[in-house]
């Protein structure tokens, strides 16, 4: 079956109004007005470009990336509009589209916290309350080895 851009980038814009009902509906903690207009902003620019992209970005790659990149905030952060955002995923039909992944499983597999986005997604994980017995101990385990590298390092 051959590469069809149109048809493709048809299939993944809608996920930008979605996004945006998300934002609209319960913008982030700590959000100010001007971060929520912004995001609308980018996310409506962002719809244009994926449907009509110059010559050179229309190709499955660059449709990859820009899918990888809208859905970073919703793959690795928690929240009403996170949950939100997912839930009208599955509504509106979009699951084969896009498909949530669990980085704390991420974590969990490999181990160990690899930066500051994953320390605080480690921290807000442990505060929902998600996790097994198992899962908890391991992520304490990891998210203490984490904050003693951090201070070693300030020392």
């Amino acid at each position: 079956m051959s590469f069809n851009y149109d048809s493709e980038a048809k299939k993944i814009a809608p996920i930008f109004d979605l996004i945006i009902a998300a934002i609209e509906k319960f913008p982030p903690d700590g959000w100010t007005p001007q971060n929520i207009s912004h995001t609308i902003k980018f996310n409506q620019e962002m719809k244009e470009d994926i449907l009509n992209p110059p010559t050179q970005f229309r190709t499955a790659a660059s449709l990859k990336i820009t899918k990888n990149n809208i859905l970073n905030m919703f793959q690795e952060s928690t929240g009403k509009h996170v949950e939100y955002f997912w839930e009208q995923v599955e509504k509106n039909g979009l699951s084969d589209e896009v498909v949530r992944t669990n980085p704390i499983d991420k974590i969990l597999k490999k181990g160990k916290i690899a930066n500051a986005a994953e320390y605080e997604l480690a921290i807000a994980c442990r505060k929902q309350g998600k996790l097994d017995d198992k899962q908890l101990a391991s992520l304490n385990e990891y998210i203490e080895k984490f904050e003693q590298k951090k201070k070693g390092q300030k020392e």
